[in-house]
């Protein structure tokens, strides 16, 4: 099809019944704007996130803040800022215990707090995208840019070298692509054993201590020099890096690989996985969630959670492995074991998925992979100085299971009204008190991409791509209804201005 991997096209869906709550389960109070993407750029993606979008698979969808049960907030991690928690420390620690093989049953069991649940992509998504899936395959076979109007060619010849020029004017240096490298290279662990079911009798922390102590008074030091010794090493514990924490991991002595494989488009590093990927993805939703067999077909997992509406997009001045839609898995003794599923995005990793073997459970592979992806994030800003953020899908307040994303340190919401990114410490006391509520303080700030020119508004109709004023023109009377107009309007208003302008929304012929 000419020309359509420069452009973002897609379907928006006005109607906005309810439909079940995946998180109060009540039965019809979730509400949502719909919209299918045929394809995005990650630069548009980039921008609808900003502006409260996250997609299932094709499917993108808003949650409608002001009316839905369990409003859903925005939340991103400054990751070369994160500060990691004691809790988050025990975590990478029980980790490299596991392949050191000095992982026993006292420090084996997980807490609440460091357990990850994805329950962002809930069945009623699902619901929603199955209800659309039909058509939307039925509009692909007839999307096709034929031509562009003069009004426009401008706008849609974006060269994207240049975008991201402009949002990262600092040229890449060999020694930063061989850092990069370099951190990637050990990503290789290595660990022989099970698990050692073996009970001490105190805490390990403390038998840890007592062992140093006697070490220590073994090789002849004083009890005033050995308090000094154990007070210096606490102190270099509490402000060690992420980085270096994970450079303790990577001492273990069983092969542990992580591998970044594209899947839009698909790989050939992903074919030859796929089906690991999709046995796991049904051992997990099947133990943990509770998912009858039969409903796990590899036809649904590979709409959700491989498929992607992601353009690939390779700058000179990137990640080697470009921008794009990704998953990141994690092998244990050549054996796949979890799965995250994300999306490298110009000024952020969004994480969209995360799946494991239920085997190895006590390992918070979950709150283990969040950090892994903060780490990535804060690697590939070696190469890529915008990309600053780690995107962790949507907070919801009131759902215990999302508090984990609070945790990371330091965060912000995005606030449902004016679209600007708050500090996360007050607005989760402002959610205390009410579970939707405009996050900005500044009482006369408005969401300024929200101000709709319907008129700019681009179309693509009969394969051209033109403004809404000329397709108006097009249409002519009845069928330019004030129905549609509105429903034009809405859209410009959600995605916003600046996509409004540059995406291609798909208006079927009915002549």
């Amino acid at each position: 099809m000419a020309g359509r991997q420069s452009y973002s096209i897609v379907e928006y869906y006005a109607e906005h019944e309810g439909y079940r709550c995946g998180y109060c389960k009540k039965s019809n109070t979730n509400f949502s704007h719909g919209m299918w993407a045929h394809s995005l750029t990650v630069h548009d993606y980039q921008s609808l996130i900003d502006r409260g979008w996250r997609r299932s698979g094709c499917y993108c969808y808003k949650p409608m803040m002001n009316q839905t049960c369990c409003p859903q907030y925005t939340i991103k991690c400054e990751a070369l800022d994160f500060k990691i928690s004691k809790s988050q420390k025990k975590i990478l620690k029980r980790m490299t215990k596991f392949l050191k093989n000095e992982l026993t049953k006292d420090n084996v069991r997980g807490t609440d707090e460091d357990q990850q649940d994805n329950i962002d992509i809930s069945n009623e998504e699902a619901l929603n995208y199955s209800k659309h899936l039909k058509r939307a395959q039925k509009d692909e076979s007839q999307i096709n840019i034929l031509s562009v109007d003069d009004k426009v060619d401008e706008r849609l010849s974006v060269n994207l070298v240049k975008t991201e020029t402009q949002k990262n004017p600092t040229s890449v240096s060999n020694s930063s692509q061989a850092q990069l490298t370099t951190a990637n290279s050990k990503n290789s662990l290595h660990v022989r054993n099970e698990i050692v079911n073996v009970v001490p009798c105190k805490k390990a922390k403390l038998l840890r201590i007592e062992r140093k102590k006697n070490k220590l008074l073994a090789q002849g030091k004083s009890q005033s020099e050995i308090e000094s010794i154990m007070r210096d090493k606490k102190q270099q514990n509490c402000i060690r890096t992420v980085e270096e924490l994970f450079e303790e991991v990577y001492t273990g002595l069983k092969k542990l690989e992580l591998r970044l494989v594209r899947t839009a488009p698909m790989s050939s590093e992903y074919r030859k996985t796929s089906k690991e990927s999709y046995e796991l993805y049904k051992k997990y939703q099947n133990t943990i969630h509770g998912v009858p067999p039969e409903k796990l077909t590899e036809q649904h997992y590979m709409r959700f959670l491989v498929k992607s509406p992601l353009q690939q997009w390779i700058p000179d001045n990137g990640p080697s492995h470009g921008y794009g839609s990704f998953h990141e898995q994690y092998w244990l003794d050549n054996e796949l074991v979890a799965v995250g599923v994300i999306d490298i995005l110009p000024s952020c990793i969004s994480s969209v998925y995360f799946f494991y073997d239920p085997t190895y459970s006590q390992l918070s592979l979950g709150t283990f992979s969040s950090l892994r992806e903060i780490y990535l994030t804060r690697q590939l800003n070696k190469v890529a100085s915008n990309l600053e953020y780690y995107y962790m899908g949507y907070y919801i307040h009131s759902c215990q299971k999302m508090r984990y994303k609070a945790r990371m340190q330091p965060s912000k919401l995005l606030c449902p009204e004016t679209y600007v990114w708050c500090n996360i410490e007050p607005c989760l006391a402002k959610l205390n008190n009410e579970k939707y509520c405009r996050l900005n303080d500044e009482i006369n700030a408005i969401d300024e991409n929200g101000v709709v020119d319907i008129n700019e508004v681009l179309i693509l109709y009969k394969n051209i791509a033109m403004p809404y004023e000329k397709y108006k023109t097009l249409r002519k009377t009845c069928h330019t209804t004030q129905e549609e107009r509105r429903e034009v309007e809405e859209y410009a208003k959600f995605i916003g201005m600046p996509c409004a302008r540059r995406m291609l929304l798909y208006r079927y012929s009915r002549e």
